[in-house]
């Protein structure tokens, strides 16, 4: 047997909102390893582009190379906000505050075009390309990137036909092999191979993932550490290329191989995981209970610091007593995007789920979750406290805060979103989360095979310009082409996206509300001081409205001392103050507005809505969809307002703050997704 061959393993293509150590560097230098292949891991990220060609040549003299393997997991970050520049202030009825991203300058495969180029001037070796992302398009990225080689899928069969390979032989019969021939790309055989059959992660893999990890102090990095249980997906949605890089057969991996890599890992003490596979229950949910009982015994031996804890991709096809079962045992969520509540959009796109199953999945699991809490004898935090507190640290065990939503998707339509959002109200999924992400454009493929009106639809995202017109390599995006008919803006499109997702899939918009604003553009303080005074004077108590001790301390205060200098304090708190007097704004509004509760009943029935008191205990849906039934627009409501009002400051007041409150976006163009237009 000659020396040992020896792999230099690059990567230009992570992404500094999301530090990781690839994966890829685990799986090849394992497989690499089978074969008597060493691989010498070096990720690119962190080391300026003008710096590369020093760094490298460093690199290269001190080992004796025989190969460059270049690893391409993603080809950009599928996010839209990352490549256009919308407007950075949207106003749906409260103060103006930024909320988008600026564009990312995030390009890896010009990033790679660059390293391969800067490698050809350093050394005369063959440079192989793979990884998910090169998988996904070969045959063009080959050509735009020029490597002498690339590997689509699993890289087995390169490694066992390494020698071959150096000497340009039996090309042809390497599986998953692309290469050129006479100029000419030829592709050996396809070919589907297992998760590994023994341990994966090494001393050596774990000093080198410790190193990228310490470069990187400060940085947003998830140290999570993935381990592939399973590999494969027999379901054909139609936006996803799992089946087409990883195959469509589920192909799972040995539960004694798995339990080893876990004990190799808490020699270093990392117990969190995230368990890699396309869907770990895709096919049905024994894998994964089977895998849940091995955790189960791992930490029964283990103490609470080291105790193990995952996330995974999964279908939302657990009973509550599987849920129940792998939350035991350290599950913390990681359930893939829902696509829409729609089920004749559904079946357009393919995914394993109804609309019934997903509901089903996320009210019993959220009942579990409080379940757990109660057992555990901790408190689980109540909307109002949250919205007080910092919320981002109540509830730290409840993983289903927040839930993602696929409406983007050529597909969608305004029935789509209609149809949504009633099912959504109708189960009160909007009541069991604090927000909702909104995936609201599909990153155009190839492989995807996009209709003529979806690429009339499409832009590409060219060295951060935008070009109307789709070339697959660079980040290329389509918004709902019936949408974007209907708003005739994506702008318009994006603010609506922003809104639904805050008010009627989640409770986002209650921890937005600037009542400060609210009442210093709606009143003057002169107003708003006589309506106080006259509140004051009621019977009702302030604790009827708010449980929070703080905020019934602010109001007492206030009915103590009603000076309009005090008053002022709701238009414009001292900076310090602010979160405690915005939140009691609100209650003190509601306070005026009940002690005029009965001269207000003739126009909340005018238009069309319970007493008051009914009226704030609806969903911003149902309010909603009641103001839709008889207005278009605020003109429309408002001059109804204005006619029938004996107190008309007072109920145009009252009418604002409904708006605001519940979030209603009165405009023509919104009317369509809450009423069926007559």
């Amino acid at each position: 047997m000659g020396p040992q061959r020896a792999i230099l393993l690059l990567n230009a293509s992570n992404l500094k909102t999301a530090l990781l150590y690839p994966y890829a560097f685990v799986q090849v230098s394992e497989i690499a390893d089978r074969y008597g292949v060493h691989t010498v891991p070096n990720d690119m990220y962190g080391i300026p582009e003008d710096q590369w060609e020093v760094y490298l040549q460093k690199l290269l003299q001190k080992t004796s190379f025989d190969m460059i393997l270049i690893t391409l997991r993603n080809t950009d970050t599928v996010e839209v906000d990352r490549y256009s520049k919308l407007p950075t202030n949207y106003n749906y009825h409260q103060p103006i505050v930024s909320r988008s991203q600026e564009p990312l300058s995030y390009y890896p495969i010009e990033a790679t075009k660059h390293l391969i180029q800067t490698l050809r001037k350093l050394i005369h070796i063959p440079i192989v390309i793979g990884g998910y992302g090169f998988s996904v398009m070969p045959e063009k990225l080959m050509k735009y990137l020029k490597p002498d080689y690339g590997v689509i899928g699993g890289p087995d069969a390169f490694f066992e036909h390494f020698e071959d390979v150096l000497v340009q032989e039996s090309l042809d019969q390497i599986a998953n092999l692309i290469y050129y021939q006479a100029e000419t790309l030829q592709r050996g055989p396809s070919k589907f191979f297992p998760p590994a059959s023994r341990q994966e992660y090494t001393a050596e893999i774990i000093e080198n993932r410790q190193a990228f990890y310490s470069r990187f102090v400060g940085e947003d990095v998830e140290l999570s550490v993935p381990i592939e249980v399973s590999r494969g997906c027999p379901k054909l949605c139609s936006f996803c290329s799992e089946p087409l890089v990883v195959g469509k057969k589920v192909q799972y991996r040995d539960l004694d191989v798995i339990v080893d890599e876990i004990n190799f890992l808490r020699k270093y003490q990392l117990n969190k995981l995230f368990f890699i596979c396309s869907e770990i229950n895709t096919e049905s949910n024994e894998f994964v209970m089977n895998l849940a009982d091995r955790i189960l015994e791992i930490n029964k031996e283990r103490e609470d610091y080291e105790k193990i804890s995952w996330y995974t991709l999964h279908l939302m096809t657990f009973s509550v007593d599987e849920v129940k079962h792998i939350r035991k045992a350290g599950f913390c969520g990681g359930s893939t995007d829902v696509v829409s509540l729609d089920d004749h959009n559904l079946a357009t796109i393919n995914p394993p789920l109804k609309s019934d199953e997903i509901i089903k999945f996320f009210t019993q699991t959220k009942e579990v979750i409080k379940e757990e809490f109660r057992h555990s004898g901790k408190k689980y935090f109540s909307l109002e406290e949250r919205i007080f507190r910092a919320p981002q640290s109540l509830n730290p065990g409840d993983f289903l805060k927040s839930w993602n939503i696929f409406l983007g998707h050529p597909e969608t339509t305004p029935e789509t979103i209609r149809i949504t959002l009633k099912r959504a109200d109708d189960a009160g999924l909007s009541s069991l989360f604090d927000s909702c992400l909104i995936i609201k454009a599909t990153r155009i493929y190839d492989y995807i095979h996009p209709s003529k009106d979806t690429l009339n639809h499409t832009w590409s995202s060219v060295n951060g310009k935008i070009k109307y017109s789709y070339n697959e390599l660079w980040p290329s995006f389509t918004y709902p082409p019936a949408l974007l008919r209907h708003f005739g803006s994506a702008n318009i499109l994006d603010e609506f996206f922003g809104l639904i997702g805050d008010t009627y899939l989640s409770q986002k918009h209650l921890f937005k509300k600037d009542w400060n604003w609210f009442v210093a553009s709606n009143l003057n303080q002169d107003t708003f001081l006589s309506w106080w005074l006259s509140a004051i004077k009621s019977e009702l108590d302030f604790q009827s409205f708010t449980t929070i001790p703080e905020v019934v301390k602010f109001l007492v205060f206030l009915r103590n001392s009603p000076s309009i200098d005090n008053i002022k304090l709701l238009f414009n708190p001292t900076p310090g103050r602010k979160r405690l007097i915005n939140f009691s704004t609100n209650f003190a509004i509601q306070f005026v507005l009940f002690s005029q509760e009965k001269n207000l009943g003739p126009i909340m029935k005018r238009i069309d809505l319970p007493p008051l008191k009914a009226t704030l205990n609806l969903s911003p849906y149902k309010v909603a969809v009641k103001i839709f039934k008889h207005y278009s627009n605020k003109d429309e409501l408002f001059s109804v307002v204005n006619d029938n009002s004996v107190n008309g400051a007072l109920s145009s007041f009252l009418v604002s703050y409904l708006l605001y409150l519940k979030n209603v976006p009165l405009s023509d163009k919104f009317r369509i997704f809450f009423v069926i237009e007559n």
